[in-house]
Order: C-alpha cells, then structure tokens, then sequence
C-alpha cells in the first residue's frame, strides 16, 4: 500500500495528475454573503485583514484545480501520510481581497458532508452544500482551507482542521 501512495505522489509531483483529477461537479464558488461566512471556521485559521469580496473567474478556477493535486501531494510530504489527500473532495471557493491582494481561498472537504445517507443522520440536517458554508469543528486533515494566488499561481496558508 506504502509503494501505491509513493506511486500516486510521484505521478502528481511529475505533472501527471491533471484537473480531470479533480470534478467540477465537486467544485462551487460561493456568492459574496456566504464567502464571508467561510472565515468563521472553529478549528483552522482562516484568512485574516479581508478588505472585500471579489468573484473568481471560471479559468482561475480551472487553473487552481490543475495545480492543487501536486500541491497537496507537497503538503503530505512536509506533515506524514495522516495529510495525504485524495482528490475525492469538495471545494468551495471565495473570492477575497487579502490586504491589497486578490486570493480564492479554499474550503475543502470529504464527498459525504451533507450527505445522511453515508453519515447516518436524519435528512432533516442535510444542508445544500453549494450554497451553505461547511464550518466543522475538528474532522482531523479531511477538513483543510488554503489560499491560491492566481496572479502568481501559488498556494499559501494551508490549514487542517484539528482531531480526530
């Protein structure tokens, strides 16, 4: 299993894992009211000194799915295999203006949130995803926000939610 994972970070570091790898259908960006939301997170740090909100474009989006796979691949490196992600995950994005500077931040998290059939909770607490922020308090490395640059084209500000 060791030798698989090792295989799969080296394909992702080596550029072969494209944004087929990550689907669009897993990816929403957020309207203005809920961005801001997002940064009430309980067990991560989030972006601090927000100016505004700003709407990403489609293309920076495709670009930051292209590019976050090797960039997670990274992270899993520096932290152990615990932050080893794959790319079976929802995003939601926000367009912030950090300072004087435009970020997407990411809210990432595992397919089942939301989902009562796989979490074992009555519907009545299933939530639409593409519209509401997901905010949990802890759900261990499954749970993470980041900042993509896209003038730059960097990823800065990786935070995992804390236990389990």
């Amino acid at each position: 299993m060791r030798i698989g994972l090792l295989f799969s970070a080296l394909l992702i570091l080596a550029g072969r894992v494209t944004a087929a790898s990550l689907s669009s259908v897993d990816g929403v960006i957020l309207s203005a009211d809920k961005s801001k939301a997002l940064l009430n997170q309980c067990s991560r740090g989030t972006p601090q000194h927000v100016t505004g909100i700003w709407t990403p474009a489609d293309v920076q989006i495709r670009e930051l799915e292209r590019r976050l796979p090797a960039a997670l691949a990274l992270k899993a490196q520096e932290h152990g295999p615990r932050y080893t992600q794959t790319t079976t995950f929802r995003r939601q994005y926000a367009g912030l203006i950090v300072g004087n500077r435009r970020v997407i931040y990411v809210n990432a998290f595992p397919l089942d949130v939301g989902n009562p059939a796989k979490e074992g909770k009555p519907a009545a607490r299933v939530f639409d995803w593409h519209r509401e922020p997901v905010i949990v308090c802890d759900g261990g490395p499954a749970f993470f926000g980041l900042e993509y640059d896209p003038q730059q084209r960097t990823f800065s500000n990786f935070e995992f939610n804390g236990p389990p």
